[in-house]
């Protein structure tokens, strides 16, 4: 470029309809700050968050210690918790989205278009999480990661699986090594012996409402169409209760309580039994995934949700580019996370087959 002239691009500052462009840039950044304060509230219902590599994690909610009757001269026998803990890994990578603009784009460019890019990579990286949250509830098998720092290698286990592993007793319920929570219908249509299912395996491990616990089913529109037509007079055990505000007629006398009308951001259906049922095209026709929350962030939650140790890589940062007067130009987004299962017992998923169960095309 010739000296003693001033390049466009070394003067522009302001979008097409006058908003400054570094103004633009830092209000971009309170969005990702915004983003990482709210998150998805699906997630935070279901994770609880960590910074390592490796967590031990006790796997039951109860405990195996007791009191005993007390003599006048003799002493409590001596009581040593057996707690069933895992060491339970969890994944790390980076992902980032590169948004790149020439300045003869800022310069056409109005502020409305840059922030709906803006809000595109919002609307992926909320995609990411879920999708990535999702991968983990559905794989059956285990998968090992390795601690950068120290190259040691942990465990990311799946769900129960019945890869030999020995769920804890509880209130007099006793498993074995085969014991899963990968499972088949046997059919090709759902009924509400699988809801029935479900629900039992999770009070026997003590994920109840009971313990603090809300099991939530999702299902697809396919199979939530025949979920809603459970009914006692029909001889199913419980009675599909739609939720509040729900459009519904029945000429049937319902019992349960009704589920509230939305819970984690999505729509909720119904309730069958303790479970709240959310239909949503998120889960594939075929599928039934049940997960026991403890609440936001609780750590009863089933899945780890894994960032950097180094609290200012977490969440969605947005990076300026190479040109500190023009932050926009050449910037990117980047998240850097991981999942793994928390508690083996704590999620399940059924699919709707006689065969044996592989996990869907979207989440494999």
């Amino acid at each position: 470029m010739p000296r003693g002239y001033n390049a466009s691009a070394d003067v522009l500052r302001v979008s097409a309809d006058g908003r400054d462009l570094n103004a633009l840039f830092a209000e971009l950044r309170t969005v990702a700050d915004i983003q990482n304060e709210s998150r998805q509230r699906f997630v935070d219902l279901f994770t609880y968050p960590v910074t390592s590599p490796v967590t031990s994690v006790l796997q039951t909610l109860g405990s195996d210690a007791a009191f005993e009757e007390a003599s006048e001269y003799g002493v409590p026998t001596s009581k040593r918790n057996r707690p069933v803990a895992l060491n339970m890994g969890a994944t790390f990578k980076w992902y980032d989205n590169a948004w790149r603009s020439t300045w003869q784009y800022l310069a056409d460019a109005t502020a409305a278009e840059i922030e709906a890019n803006a809000q595109a990579i919002l609307a992926a990286d909320n995609d990411l999480v879920f999708n990535k949250v999702m991968g983990t509830v559905f794989r059956s098998t285990n998968r090992q990661v390795t601690d950068a720092k120290t190259n040691s290698v942990y465990d990311v286990f799946a769900f129960a699986n019945g890869d030999g592993w020995v769920p804890p007793a509880y209130e007099g319920n006793e498993f074995d090594g085969t014991h899963t929570h990968y499972r088949t219908s046997g059919a090709g249509t759902i009924v509400s012996a699988d809801l029935d299912e479900i629900v039992a395996d999770f009070k026997s491990h003590g994920y109840s409402q009971e313990n603090g616990s809300q099991v939530v089913i999702f299902v697809n529109s396919v199979e939530g169409d025949v979920v809603s037509t459970f009914r006692v007079a029909g001889g199913d055990k419980a009675d599909f209760v739609p939720a509040q505000g729900a459009r519904f007629y029945s000429p049937d006398h319902l019992l349960g309580d009704l589920a509230p009308a939305t819970w984690g951001g999505f729509p909720v259906k119904g309730a069958y039994d303790e479970a709240y049922i959310i239909e949503t095209s998120r889960i594939p026709a075929g599928y039934v995934v049940a997960l026991a929350s403890g609440g936001v962030l609780a750590s009863s939650n089933p899945i780890m949700f894994r960032q950097h140790a180094n609290s200012s890589l977490q969440g969605l940062r947005l990076v300026q580019g190479n040109k500190p007067d023009y932050p926009l130009q050449d910037s990117y987004w980047v998240r850097g996370f991981g999942t793994g299962v928390r508690h083996r017992l704590a999620g399940m998923v059924m699919q709707i087959t006689a065969g044996a169960y592989s996990a869907p095309a979207l989440y494999a």
